[in-house]
Parts: structure tokens; sequence; C-alpha cells
């Protein structure tokens, strides 16, 4: 009891000294306890180096590593995502390089990359991109897809669509349809796809390694506001995939109503199935604070930042019956 008394305060302290919300660090110890909360909250203010993901729609990967190579720019390769380097020592701005601007690569988080791995998309398929802005995962659906099939990707910003266009284009994607369109009305488009991405917009608690402001920019009324709209996303998602399709459900944040709840409520209202994901993580939680999750959700992977040593990620994927 005294060691749990004393992490608790150490957390709390942690917290208090790096400016996060108080609720956070309280939700934080309840999901993962309060040891690795305190990891967790450390980790955050550590500095990490910068992944790449290399792009052989415009450049071999070995001819684009050795052009970098010779700009004294040290790369490491990162298990289980051939196309992904960690940039272990640069005398250059990564994201400044004549090789990044002609698209042989794009900057990109480890963790970013493995939703688009999980869905593997096939060169014969109708793939919607539900939430696709800036385009990270948008053009490595392409790359995987060697710029065969269709991508219908949609946003419902006007910048974040100019965003999007602009990076397809430099990496040259040519498989994909922008639109600017709200995705919780893409029953209207009359597509059927055969498999789906949704990216859901999120509150984004476990990105704040690199967006420091996320520490108190979020309420728990953003949280729940978040949950109805990824829960309406997700639904309309669902009724324009094919049967037997597949769909992966990602957020960028940590907090359960974004996450298991989300899920839960689908599985409680929908015919579809959780499918196992073979990639690192913690299980999906079963129960968080009044909720009693579906069990199914424990096939979900949770990516904690501090473990992974990147940006925290909720991966999901579900088969429609």
């Amino acid at each position: 009891m005294m060691r749990d008394r004393e992490d608790h305060i150490d957390a709390h302290k942690l917290g208090n000294e790096y400016g996060y919300d108080v609720y956070m660090v309280d939700r934080f110890i309840e999901m993962m306890g309060e040891e690795e909360t305190s990891k967790l909250i450390q980790f955050n203010e550590t500095k990490i180096n910068k992944t790449i993901r290399l792009n052989p729609l415009r450049s071999s990967f070995e001819h684009t590593t050795e052009l970098l190579e010779r700009k004294r720019i040290k790369l490491q390769s990162i298990e289980g995502l051939p196309e992904a380097r960690e940039i272990v020592e640069s005398p250059v701005p990564i994201g400044a390089t004549p090789e990044y601007l002609a698209g042989y690569y794009m900057l990109q988080g480890k963790n970013s990359m493995l939703p688009t791995k999980i869905l593997d998309p096939k060169s014969d398929e109708l793939i919607g991109d539900l939430a696709a802005a800036p385009g990270g995962k948008t053009s490595h659906l392409a790359q995987l897809m060697n710029n065969e099939g269709v991508i219908v990707a949609l946003e419902i910003s006007s910048n974040r669509c100019r965003s999007l266009n602009s990076n397809l284009s430099r990496m040259g994607v040519e498989n994909t349809i922008v639109l600017q369109y709200d995705s919780r009305k893409v029953s209207e488009l009359e597509l059927e796809f055969d498999k789906i991405l949704l990216d859901a917009p999120c509150s984004g608690s476990g990105v704040i390694i690199s967006d420091h402001t996320r520490k108190k920019s979020k309420t728990m009324q953003n949280i729940h506001d978040y949950h109805l709209y990824q829960t309406k996303l997700l639904t309309e998602s669902l009724g324009v995939l094919r049967s037997g399709g597949e769909l992966v459900y990602c957020t960028c944040s940590l907090e359960p109503e974004e996450n298991e709840l989300v899920i839960t409520k689908i599985l409680e209202d929908h015919d579809c199935r959780i499918e196992e994901i073979a990639i690192k993580g913690e299980k999906g939680l079963l129960k968080f604070q009044k909720y009693a999750f579906h069990p199914e959700v424990r096939k979900a992977k949770r990516i904690y930042p501090h473990t992974s040593e990147g940006e925290g990620f909720f991966i999901i994927k579900l088969v429609k019956d």
C-alpha cells in the first residue's frame, strides 16, 4: 500500500511539474497504473528521433538511402517496417532536402504507419480513407497498392484538403480521388468499399510528446464530443463497406471513450466482428471508470508512447458480416 501511495504522489507531482491537467493524470493512472503513468509523463518530456517512410513510387529504397547517406544522414532500419527509417543523426533539416521535396520520402511517425499495414490494401480494391488529411496514411495506402486500384480520400476541411492534395502530388500518388466532403454523409456517395481506413479525429492524448499543448487543451466535454463524432463516423463507414469487407479504426488518443467505448457501441448495434492484429501493444481495456466494454475489444492494440518509443495509438480491425 505504501509503495502504491508513493507512486501515486510521484505521478501527480510529475504531472503538476510538467503542466498536465489533473484529470488527465488521474485517468492515466486508472488506465495503466501509477508507475507506468510516471514513465509516460517522463517519456513525453524526451526528444525522440524522427522517422521517415521511403516512397518507392518516386525512388527505390536503396537509391533514396544512398542519397541521404551521402549527405551524412545516419539512418536505422525499423523492425517490421521495411519502408521506415529512423533518423539517428542529420546535419541538415530532414524536411527540407531535395529528396524530401521530390517525394522520395515522407516524414511520418513509425506507429502512424501501422494502421495502413494492418489494413493491407490490394491493387485491385476500392479503398476508402475517410479522414484523410494531411495524407501520410493515404500516400502509404497508394504505395502499398503500387498506385493501382482506387482510393477515395475524404476530408471535410478545405485548408486540410489543400495540404492533402499537395502531399499526394509530391509523393507521386495517381490512384486517389480527393473530395472535400463530410464523411458523416458518405452514404450519399453511393459507393461500396472493399476496405476502409478511419483514422478518426481525436483528442490526441497519445501525441503529447510531439505537441505539449495537448496536456491542457482538451476537456472532458471535448472527449465526450469526440466520442459522439467518432461513433457517427464509424457507423456511416460501416454502412458503405461491402459484406466481408475490412475496416481499420484508429486514433492517436489514449482515452477509452474515444476507443473501447466507440467500438462497444458499434458492436452492440451492428453486424461486425473484431479480427486479431499481429502488432506489439497492450490489449484493449475491458473496463474504465463507470464503463464495462465489450469483451471483443481485447483484440484491439493500445500502443503507449513510453513502451513503443513513439506516438501513442489505439488500433482495431473490424470485419463486416
